[in-house]
């Protein structure tokens, strides 16, 4: 019964992959002619236009298109050296170069802010864990030493400048280098005006509230529109001088109109993290262990980590600590399928740090069984693609961060629209045909019937 269906369906795709009309695949019945006569050949008169595709399902179900669990490290440098790092702040070029190579090494991919921007607002997807590269100030050495590197290979990177150390003379930048650069894919970003630390601040404040906030508005607005003017470009990030800020920068900031504001906190950013306050890991010259770049490169937590691979069994015949429904690459016909995650072999887990997220929708309403100690959430909005990336992360006792579990599955589209088998079917009455058996043969479990005549 489910034939004429199925043939029905095959039709539609065909349809919408040749723009054929069904009419067109049916087969003509033959009609009849006298003997001997020759069939006339009548060619179908083409279509005027062709038939319009039909409109997308569920229009208002979003496109599972935006990684929103993804991480993404920010990476702060300031002042390359050639020989030993005088500070903090100075970073031998050979070091440099082999931290670039390490990026690559671990196809680490490297985004430019552009793109970091449009995936924080939904616009556009990204490597889970991805880079970005920020250079603070102004130093002549970022032209003269690292921009060969990066040219090298080929990544993108952002320059945060302060208006008073532009064009400076000695080891500050020029215009025509800031614009080579940009001509090569770099992009610019706001550092204030004369690079104010926090006891500056303080000190305009303690003066007035209104003094100290119209020296926040020079310092970030005065900034952004000499940026601005100097190089025609849009500027709509800032990067707090020495990473200090606190709620009255913020404000001011966002007065300003930027969308991004950078600290320098040492943390992964998350789709969560707050625009005004996103935090940097800068590199330490004169570290010889390589801290902070060794942590902000780390996989933990992501999707390609090793923690991951870990929970669900990795590489080889490793026993998984978790598993998952539906399975890991797995393809399922429903697309509002029950999304599970068994966490019956780990102890110690807090209920309360549970969250599932699942890529194109953010943060669901899972729910987690204490007695079957298995993480649960039944599909509420129909998926649309026929690829689904699902991230749950918990927290245990044991352990000192959270764990993370993520794996993708697909769903099979087609078989959403064939019919669905019966769950039951009635069993039809089988009525034996009597044996027959000749004359004077054997009876028993070896008796031959014969062919019934």
């Amino acid at each position: 019964m489910f034939l004429p269906f199925r043939r029905a369906i095959l039709c539609v795709l065909l349809v919408l992959g040749s723009g054929v009309s069904c009419d067109k695949l049916k087969k003509k019945a033959p009609e009849a002619s006298k003997p001997g006569a020759v069939p006339e050949i009548v060619d179908e008169p083409a279509d005027a236009t062709p038939a319009p595709l039909p409109a997308p399902l569920d229009p208002a179900v979003p496109e599972l298109t935006v990684n929103k669990s993804a991480q993404v490290a920010i990476l702060g440098y300031h002042e390359f050296v050639k020989g030993k790092s005088g500070n903090q702040m100075h970073l031998n070029i050979d070091r440099f170069r082999e931290q670039m190579q390490a990026l690559e090494d671990a196809r680490v991919t490297v985004i430019s802010m552009k793109d970091f921007l449009a995936w924080r607002r939904g616009e556009k997807d990204i490597p889970d864990p991805s880079v970005v590269l920020t250079m603070d100030d102004g130093w002549k050495s970022v032209h003269t030493l690292a921009f060969p590197v990066l040219k090298e290979f080929s990544y993108p990177f952002t320059l945060f400048l302060y208006k008073r150390f532009v064009n400076g003379g000695g080891r500050s930048l020029t215009t025509a280098e800031i614009k080579e650069m940009m001509a090569a894919g770099a992009e610019v970003g706001s550092h204030s005006v004369s690079h104010p630390y926090r006891s500056k601040i303080d000190g305009m404040f303690r003066k007035s509230p209104e003094e100290g906030e119209g020296f926040l508005r020079v310092e970030m607005k005065d900034s952004r529109q000499f940026l601005e003017d100097l190089l025609a470009v849009k500027v709509t990030t800032y990067a707090y001088p020495g990473g200090y800020h606190s709620e009255r920068e913020q404000e001011i900031g966002k007065e300003a109109g930027y969308e991004a504001m950078f600290t320098v906190n040492p943390a992964k950013v998350t789709w969560d993290t707050p625009s005004a306050a996103i935090p940097r890991y800068i590199i330490i010259g004169n570290d010889a262990k390589d801290a902070n770049f060794k942590r902000a490169i780390s996989s933990r937590g992501t999707s390609e980590g090793d923690l991951v691979k870990q929970l669900l069994g990795g590489e080889g015949d490793a026993e998984p600590l978790v598993t998952t429904k539906p399975l890991p690459n797995a393809t399922v016909a429903s697309r509002r399928p029950m999304i599970e995650v068994d966490v019956s072999k780990l102890e110690g887990i807090d209920p309360a740090s549970i969250e599932m997220k699942i890529a194109g929708f953010g943060k669901v309403p899972a729910e987690y069984d204490a007695a079957e100690k298995k993480i649960r959430y039944l599909t509420a909005e129909t998926l649309r693609g026929n690829e689904c990336q699902v991230f749950v992360t918990f927290k245990r006792k044991s352990e000192p961060k959270p764990d993370l579990v993520s794996w993708r599955f697909y769903i099979d589209l087609v078989a959403h629209y064939l019919p669905e088998e019966p769950e039951k079917l009635e069993k039809a009455t089988v009525v034996e045909e009597p044996v027959l058996v000749e004359p004077g043969a054997e009876t028993g479990p070896e008796a031959v019937p014969s062919t019934p005549r």
